[in-house]
């Protein structure tokens, strides 16, 4: 027989044996068929009967029984791998159907695979920044391993829970000597370092304890680790490790920089080693590595500065629970050993600090991004969702119309089941090619995150998390193109079965006569599927608006708060300063110049400095006392913020001065000292009184043994924009110094068109500084609202979506409605009926598909909402004016998708209609 015939000719010409007693009837006969002709052939060579059937039996194999057994096996393989590659040559041709099918009809099949596009792409762009983010492994060996290790500080009247905290090297120390459930611990600390000296730069770093990459796994690409010794104590010698980036961006990936010396905040390191590709240590922004050990002496002796952040290895067969019970077990032990004074304690605190231990990998992100993600995940499953039940809705309405067809196929002798499978290699097609096309939204959706990366933009507010994770790892990978194939068989099989069971099932005489002569019903009547799926449509779209809206309304609060200051039209930057370069009692003469050459820039009104910029994720603090009350037994000091400013800063950013003055050339070093207040300051320490003219004691820059008040300025926000806000005091910094200030420039137009002048005035007075974090002051303001203004854009757009095709299917309904039923229209017309009550009646009816799926999705999203509590601020999950807003809308909108059908069936010619029915 050729092998060049199809299977299905082939199998023509043998039986077809499809139950397995059919398979071993024939196989039985065909072994009994070659026993009696070996019984035969040994007969005629002598043997007797008996003889020869024994001797054919034992040349077949060991026995007969299991030589049918073996048959049989083999038979029923054969049969299966047949029936199975003929099932799929017969899916493979009913896919080539499909497509010329689908081909015929472009218009549904743009439709269709745009609808499918849209939402498997948006869930594979937000997947796959959940799984960058949240799911996948740490890069790092045994990441399950690895815990993150903290002091944990007492509630007080600022807090009501315990709060984290980093640790100093003393307790690092005590720690490390007195546990047993870690084999490597390490410590690490964010920080910034200048590189260089006649082309220097400012870049991130990290200070970290020695044995800092052997806890983590990571082995230096070029060079070596830092050695063990290190570790020791203070007073090692300079090494430092580099990052690959800076190793190829400053030094060209020159491999004899190992072993030579780099200058690193005015001081000689010799390069150890750089570091793999992409590491960039636990903040993910290191460019330079330096030994903890090679700080003074004298700063690191001290017990409580707290700046390190703790890592650790678990030793093999110690669990994460088991370390953390001895973590908190050994907490007790590090209060004892340096007991905290009340200072550290903070005001009104509740016992004594702790330490605990958690899995590094629970670090990822902020619980708020965490959150924020988890939520945006949900919403893009609303939208495929909704993009699902289209397509269901679409095969449906092209499967009633295809309704004689499939009749006459079944009425022929077709088979449901074969039916069945036609229809969803249709869907599968469709479904296969809204995948594909999915990638490029996914593309193009993983590409709008990297560039958007909002934890760049909240790291100003002092986000917590790892650095190692982020937006810019969001991209299109395995996992990524896994989740997009299993969305896209999902979709083609649960969302293509239904209509393909409802369709292949239908009345064989109505089907057969549909089309020739309809009997004219009552209103417009809607397959219970096709209603049901457009009520859940616009139930899905009412959630999406309604999360969307919560957002918004709560963007719209928080834009709204007056956070003490204009930012607009100033600009604000740093000079990257060496600490102890200019000597201390300098520094005021060097600021001075500063202030004064960039006030001369023409457009400037006014330049100011500070120690920390508003809306920074918080600042510093001390306590505060007062000479004229004694002090209370048991009771702690109250706390307050501290800023160091110059006397131009109130100016530069417009905080109001409420009572007394602002500082003067007059308020120097060797002068009484002096300081202001906030309102909240005001009224919390001197209530009913005026605080002009009072003394306090702030318990920093040198101003413990009293300051007195000269004046009250406005409430500024310091944390963030919706955060609660704190007593503040302000110190002149002619009167306390620092290094480390941030430069306000106010100008008369753009904040940016400042920066060149102002570019040229620090390189001209202090070209060995490199300018850094120069920005305008309404960008930092921005970024404060950044997480909000996220999560608002995409649920909206999502929303939008959603409704967009909520309200296609209410449109495909209500038009597919209007075609099934011309003819009865021009009946109806024909005996009178008035081309207004056509319309009312067809617009009723898709108004009441939309308040029933609005109903239902209000509902839904009562409860589905009380999720983004957390996101919310100052508006419920409940807000009568976001609900009242999305009825609104919808009605309107499901009233203009109802209409235009509508309007098509109320123009209907009776004389046409009949004709064409």
């Amino acid at each position: 027989m050729s092998p060049m015939l199809p299977n299905g000719v082939r199998r023509l010409f043998r039986l077809s044996l499809r139950r397995p007693d059919l398979i071993h009837e024939a196989m039985d006969e065909e072994l009994r068929f070659h026993i009696d002709e070996r019984v035969a052939q040994l007969t005629a060579r002598g043997m007797s009967p008996a003889e020869a059937r024994a001797e054919a039996v034992r040349r077949l194999g060991p026995s007969l029984t299991e030589v049918t057994r073996r048959l049989h096996s083999s038979a029923e393989r054969k049969e299966r791998s047949l029936a199975m590659h003929e099932l799929i040559e017969e899916f493979l041709s009913d896919c080539r159907y499909a497509l010329r099918g689908l081909a015929r009809r472009p218009a549904f099949t743009l439709l269709a695979v745009s609808t499918l596009a849209i939402g498997i792409g948006a869930n594979t762009a937000i997947f796959s920044a959940v799984n960058a983010m949240l799911l996948r492994s740490l890069p790092f060996h045994a990441p399950n391993e690895l815990m993150d290790i903290v002091l944990v500080a007492p509630a007080n009247e600022a807090r009501a829970t315990p709060a984290d905290n980093p640790w100093s090297w003393p307790k690092f120390v005590y720690y490390r000597q007195q546990q047993h459930s870690h084999a490597e611990l390490a410590l690490y600390s964010a920080g910034n370092f200048i590189v260089g000296t006649a082309t220097s730069e400012r870049v991130p770093g990290e200070l970290i304890s020695a044995r800092y990459l052997a806890t983590l796994g990571i082995v230096p690409a070029v060079g070596q680790d830092l050695p063990t010794s290190e570790d020791i104590g203070p007073g090692a010698p300079s090494l430092a490790l580099i990052s690959d980036q800076l190793w190829r961006r400053r030094f060209n990936a020159d491999p004899t920089l190992i072993g030579q010396t780099i200058n690193i905040d005015g001081q000689p390191f010799t390069v150890q080693g750089v570091l793999p590709t992409g590491f960039r240590g636990l903040t993910g922004r290191a460019d330079v590595m330096i030994p903890i050990a090679t700080r003074s002496a004298e700063d690191l002796a001290q017990n409580w500065s707290l700046e390190f952040s703790m890592v650790g290895r678990l030793r093999p067969g110690v669990s994460p629970a088991a370390a953390r019970s001895e973590a908190e077990l050994l907490g007790p032990r590090i209060y004892d050993a340096s007991p905290m004074t009340e200072s550290n304690l903070g005001p009104g605190a509740k016992g004594g600090w702790g330490a605990s231990a958690h899995p590094l990998d629970g670090l990822r992100v902020s619980p708020g991004v965490r959150q924020s993600l988890l939520v945006l995940f949900g919403a893009v499953g609303f939208v495929l969702l909704i993009a699902c039940v289209n397509l269901a809705n679409f095969l449906l309405g092209r499967a009633t119309a295809r309704r004689r067809e499939i009749g006459i196929r079944l009425a022929i002798g077709a088979s449901r089941a074969r039916l069945v499978r036609l229809l969803l290699a249709e869907s599968f097609v469709l479904a296969l090619l809204g995948g594909a096309a999915s990638l490029l939204v996914a593309w193009l959706g993983t590409r709008l995150l990297q560039a958007a990366n909002p934890l760049e933009t909240l790291r100003v507010q002092g986000l917590s998390g790892l650095g190692i994770v982020g937006f810019a790892d969001v991209g299109i990978d395995s996992h990524a193109l896994l989740f997009t194939l299993v969305t896209t068989l999902v979709v083609a099989l649960v969302f293509g079965l239904a209509p393909a069971l409802q369709s292949t099932r239908p009345s064989l005489t109505e089907s057969l006569k549909e089309g020739t002569s309809p009997t004219p019903q009552r209103g417009f009547r809607f397959g219970i599927s096709r209603g049901t799926l457009v009520v859940v449509e616009v139930a899905l779209a009412v959630v999406l608006l309604a999360g969307s809206g919560l957002m918004l309304r709560s963007l719209g609060k928080l834009l709204a708060i007056d956070p003490g200051f204009d930012a607009e039209h100033v600009l604000t930057m740093r000079l990257g300063m060496i600490p102890g370069q200019i000597p201390r009692d300098s520094m005021p003469g060097f600021y001075d110049r500063l202030v004064a050459q960039l006030a001369a820039i023409p457009g400037v009104t006014n330049v100011g400095l500070a120690d920390c910029p508003p809306l920074n994720g918080g600042c510093n603090g001390t306590i505060i006392t007062f000479p004229d009350r004694p002090a209370v037994k048991g009771v702690e000091a109250p706390g307050i913020g501290v800023h160091v400013v110059t006397k131009g800063w109130f100016g530069a950013l417009r905080v109001p001065l409420l009572r007394g003055r602002l500082f003067t050339d007059a308020d120097h070093i060797g002068t009484e000292k002096v300081i202001l207040v906030s309102e909240l300051a005001a009224r919390k320490h001197w209530p009913g009184q005026d605080p002009i003219g009072k003394r306090a004691n702030i318990y920093q820059g040198g101003f413990h043994d009293g300051a007195t008040v000269i004046g009250v300025v406005g409430e500024v926000r310091y944390s963030t924009v919706d955060s609660v806000p704190v007593p503040e005091v302000y110190m002149p910094y002619t009167q306390a110094p620092r290094t480390s200030l941030m430069i306000f420039i106010r100008g008369r137009g753009d904040a940016a068109s400042l920066a060149p002048a102002a570019r040229r005035v620090l390189a001209d007075l202090a070209p060995a500084y490199p300018v850094y974090d120069l920005q305008p002051m309404s960008s930092r303001v921005a970024a404060a609202t950044g997480q909000s203004r996220f999560i608002a854009t995409l649920l909206a757009l999502f929303a939008m979506v959603a409704l967009s095709l909520a309200l296609m299917g209410i449109y495909g309904v209500m038009s597919f409605a209007v075609q099934q039923r011309t003819r009865e229209i021009g009946i109806r017309m024909a005996l009178g009926a008035e081309p207004g009550a056509v319309l009312r009646q067809v617009i009723s009816e898709g108004a009441t598909l939309a308040a029933v799926g609005a109903l239902i999705g209000v509902g839904a999203a009562l409860l589905l909402t009380r999720v983004m509590r957390a996101l919310l601020y100052d508006v419920e999950s409940s807000d009568p004016l976001v609900y009242l807003a999305i009825v609104v809308v919808l009605g309107a909108a499901a009233l203009l998708a109802s209409w235009l059908p509508a309007r098509r069936a109320s123009q209907v010619d009776p004389v046409e209609a009949l004709r064409l029915g």
